[in-house]
């Protein structure tokens, strides 16, 4: 048998204390220290009980308490890092403990029915105690394991979808877009030419954003203007936009692809529908720690009974809710309304600020 199956904990596959705070396991909580105590009572009068001399029972509630203590100090700096190091460690410390209870139970207990008991009291104590420090020991590493499988799965979930993201950019944009095109180049339309360069320019600027994890607001911003910069080409002068964003947001760090699928969403179901000119607003404002991203149009709006919606619509928004979920749980939401002052659709995100971005001025 190696050493390695003797001692549970592997040093090779342990996180260090960086990875300890981002697995988020919970330390030992205040009910481990009460049934801690619990139990060292509750022993104290079992193991005392058969013993008749001051002496004896002195001895008894000595390595209970001793052994006690020393669980509940090595359980505590074995859970915060459960370490093969740390738990070799501990079986030394325990190993020195006992044959330190051993001499003084030989010296101190007299002969005869009280040494024998107060010996099997203290093998016993010290096969608890090893053993249950072996025990916490292992637990704590299937505890992290099982923790870092859990976040493993997740990152593996965030990648299948930003692949899935990648695959569902406006496929109807796109072909309408090619479309367009296809028609300006057989007639030797003179919009064709900065068409394609602003159709290239968005998939070169969008593709590579579905690869990570986070990007910056300026980052996501500039895909944004890419976007719109297509769909000024097609639809000319009828498209007005307004991008209000302060320079000191810009560093701001979230999901790829939140903005920008809410734009695509204001140009779809706003802008195309309506008759004439169209506005589209982009704003960006910090309230207190908290960062609202709102995308206005004034087109339609919401229909006040929603109608049942066609194959594959909704699916934009639905990813970005379940990003925003899984990035910022609870505290990141995103919701439609119409907006009082265009009479269309308002969608607004409201993320937590990262600390120390500034409140700067409004650019346009």
């Amino acid at each position: 048998m190696t050493s390695a199956s003797v001692l549970p904990c592997q040093a090779a596959a342990l996180p260090d204390a960086a990875e300890m705070r981002l697995l988020g396991l919970a330390p030992l909580s205040r009910r481990f220290w009460i049934i801690l105590a619990v139990n060292a009572v509750s022993l104290a009068f079992l193991l005392g009980w058969p013993l008749q001399s001051a002496v004896g029972r002195t001895l008894a509630l000595a390595m209970l308490l001793s052994a006690a203590l020393a669980f509940g100090l090595q359980a505590h700096w074995l859970w915060s890092l459960p370490s093969r190091a740390r738990l070799g460690i501990s079986a030394v410390l325990n190993g020195a403990g006992l044959l330190v209870a051993a001499l003084a139970v030989k010296k101190l207990a007299g002969p005869g029915a009280e040494r024998e008991w107060l010996t099997l009291v203290f093998l016993l104590l010290g096969v608890a105690l090893n053993s249950g420090v072996s025990f916490l020991c292992l637990y704590r590493r299937q505890q992290i394991d099982a923790r870092r499988r859990e976040l493993d799965e997740r990152a593996q979930a965030l990648a299948a979808q930003a692949q899935l993201a990648q695959a569902q950019i406006q496929p109807h944009f796109l072909f309408n877009s090619l479309a367009s095109l296809t028609h300006w180049v057989r007639v030797q339309d003179g919009r064709a030419a900065p068409l394609l360069d602003a159709l290239t320019a968005y998939l070169r600027a969008t593709l590579p954003l579905f690869n990570r994890a986070q990007l910056s607001l300026g980052e996501e911003l500039a895909a944004v203007r890419e976007y719109l910069a297509v769909m000024q080409a097609r639809l000319g002068d009828r498209l007005q936009v307004e991008i209000e964003v302060p320079e000191a947001l810009h560093s701001v760090q979230l999901p790829p692809a939140l903005l920008l699928t809410l734009v695509e969403n204001a140009i779809e179901h706003g802008v195309m529908p309506k008759l004439g000119s169209a506005l589209l607003r982009v704003q960006a404002e910090r309230q207190g720690q908290r960062l609202l991203i709102s995308v206005t149009d004034d087109g339609p709006g919401l229909a006040a009974t929603p109608a049942a919606s066609a194959p594959g619509r909704g699916i934009g928004l639905s990813n970005s809710r379940l990003r925003l979920a899984q990035a910022f749980g609870a505290e990141a939401s995103l919701t439609l309304a119409n907006s009082a002052e265009t009479g269309g659709c308002m969608a607004t995100l409201s993320l937590p600020l990262q600390t120390g971005v500034a409140q700067g001025e409004r650019t346009q």
